[in-house]
């Protein structure tokens, strides 16, 4: 039953005096928060639960100012020091808290914290309040280089880690047990993490950071530990040269491919090990207009797959990708913002039922185009989960993908699923919650779920 109120706490159809009756609900409190529709009758009673989490959704919705929350306890006062006018006094009253754990939350929940209140909590007797303050927070540098004499190697640890540390602070630290926290703080200064380069825990995050010299990204290219290589393959600063030399191994050159400083020619090599998502590669991205023509005119089908995925292509560009005769280049080109009704159904058409999942996708595949493949469709549970996705199914498409259980999940919240079948959906553990989130759900049900 819980499911099913929480459905039926974010259906947009809920009746204003059943919502009436579900604020009253400690435990649908968080969820309720979202709503768009909430009177201020229903904020105050949202509030009086003291859920942090609700609190926390009526700020960021803008449903309540924080000077009209009352904090009725801890964490509620906490998501309050959150916000940036938040009162200073009650950022020090949590700084004076006898107990540890809501001191050492402070820093972490605080937008900021009044200077008072960071000399307090650094000179916090727990070590771990004074590292969430080093974590979270600025320090004054004398009041910085002050902890890096800190006897608790956690506060150390939180200093050779946070960004907030000065570089001049970072440069004091002695390495030691600390080389890994060094070496993945962007602020530690560059020669320094340069420094790093012979210890050995060090590597892997130095080949991440975009600030070395060349000679350090050239000898971490020798290292054999696959983290290292992927770091390097991965990072836009390595030299080309040393990029070239990172293809050993098809982990690798995956991650090449997402690398944005990847010369095209090495794109083009790699591209049969892509896997071509959604959204462009980082180089496809920024390619020039000349660059795009150039790559779709590739022989490689991986390569003009992903100028299909660039959103801004020319018309004629993709009009050419649209008659690319191999299904992979469709199955990019159909998701294509710039495909039109009629592009789908000839590429559904020609490419058949193994084309259909992504055809789905389309937001503006009609309604008789998704009833076609949920009737026909080879990959039946690929294609009725898209199906039942997308808002122009209609009820009776609804029904053809039912059989599969994930289908039948998104098909129980969509709002063309005919009534008798939302209602019998509404008694199946698996679906109840989605049949109660549904906006057709008739409100007769509704009174007698909240009963």
């Amino acid at each position: 039953m819980n499911a099913v109120l929480e459905g039926l706490a974010s259906n947009p159809a809920l009746p204003g005096y059943l919502l009436d009756r579900l604020v009253t609900r400690p435990g649908l409190a968080a969820e309720l928060a979202d709503r768009p529709d909430l009177t201020a009758e229903h904020v105050r009673a949202l509030l009086a639960h003291g859920d942090s989490s609700a609190v926390y959704r009526l700020l960021e919705n803008g449903m309540v100012a924080p000077e009209d929350v009352p904090i009725v306890n801890e964490p509620v006062a906490l998501v309050l020091t959150g916000r940036a006018d938040a009162d200073p006094a009650l950022a020090r009253a949590l700084a004076f808290h006898p107990d540890r754990s809501i001191r050492a939350r402070l820093p972490e929940s605080a937008c900021s914290l009044p200077a008072d209140v960071v000399t307090l909590l650094a000179r916090d007797p727990e070590p771990e309040v004074v590292a969430e303050l080093v974590l979270f927070h600025a320090l004054p540098p004398a009041l910085a280089e002050s902890l890096s004499h800190h006897p608790s190697p956690d506060v150390l640890r939180a200093l050779a880690s946070s960004p907030h540390t000065p570089a001049s602070v970072l440069a004091l630290l002695r390495p030691g047990t600390l080389v890994r926290e060094l070496a993945a703080n962007s602020a530690t200064p560059p020669a320094v993490a340069a420094d790093l380069l012979p210890h050995h825990a060090s590597r892997y995050f130095l080949a991440g950071r975009p600030d070395l010299p060349p000679s350090v990204y050239e000898q971490l290219a020798s290292e054999l530990e696959p983290g290292i290589l992927s770091q390097l393959a991965a990072n836009p600063a390595v030299p080309v040269p040393v990029l070239r030399q990172l293809t050993g191994t098809r982990a690798l050159r995956l991650v090449l491919l997402r690398n944005p400083a990847i010369p095209l020619d090495l794109l083009e090599e790699l591209a049969p090990a892509a896997r071509i998502g959604p959204d462009p590669l980082p180089r496809i991205a920024s390619a020039s207009p000349a660059e795009l023509r150039a790559l779709a005119a590739s022989p490689v089908t991986q390569v003009r797959m992903m100028v299909a995925t660039r959103a801004d292509l020319p018309p004629d560009l993709f009009a050419g990708l649209v008659r690319d005769a191999d299904p992979g280049v469709a199955g990019a080109v159909v998701v294509h913002p710039l495909a039109t009704v009629p592009q789908l159904w000839e590429l559904a058409s020609r490419h058949g039922p193994r084309l259909y999942p992504q055809v789905a996708r389309n937001p503006l595949c009609p309604a008789e185009l998704l009833h076609h493949m949920a009737l026909r469709a080879a990959s039946a549970q690929q294609t009725w989960r898209a199906v039942a996705r997308h808002p122009h199914a209609s009820g009776e498409t609804l029904l053809l993908c039912l059989e599969d259980v994930r289908a039948r999940h998104l098909a129980a919240a969509h709002p063309h699923l005919p009534v008798s079948m939302i209602m019998e959906l509404l008694r199946r553990e698996f679906t109840a919650g989605a049949a109660a989130a549904n906006p057709s759900l008739p409100v007769r049900v509704m009174e007698q779920l909240v009963d």
